[in-house]
């Protein structure tokens, strides 16, 4: 049980560095007066209204991180790891 919280945890992680990153890029493109960017190197073109969706992605993984976390912190406590017993 430990085991596999653990590894949800690292994956949760990983997929909320990963969102954040992503909507802290967004945010700091610089979007013209109709809500648009043009990236003339890929010929992309990004919208400002996105943010909301990128920001509520990053929201949740990092709530869903948080209570992982507290999940994983009461099953340990509960049941403490000893020097003679693994995982």
């Amino acid at each position: 049980m430990k085991i596999r919280i653990l590894v949800i945890l690292f994956v949760l992680v990983f997929l909320t560095a990963l969102s954040s990153w992503s909507f802290y890029t967004r945010s700091n493109m610089d979007y013209n007066s109709e809500g648009t960017y043009f990236d003339e190197n890929s010929l992309v073109t990004y919208n400002e209204q996105a943010l909301l969706v990128y920001g509520m992605v990053a929201f949740i993984f990092l709530t869903l991180t948080l209570l992982t976390t507290w999940k994983l912190k009461s099953i340990i406590k509960k049941n403490p790891i000893s020097k003679n017993r693994a995982l």
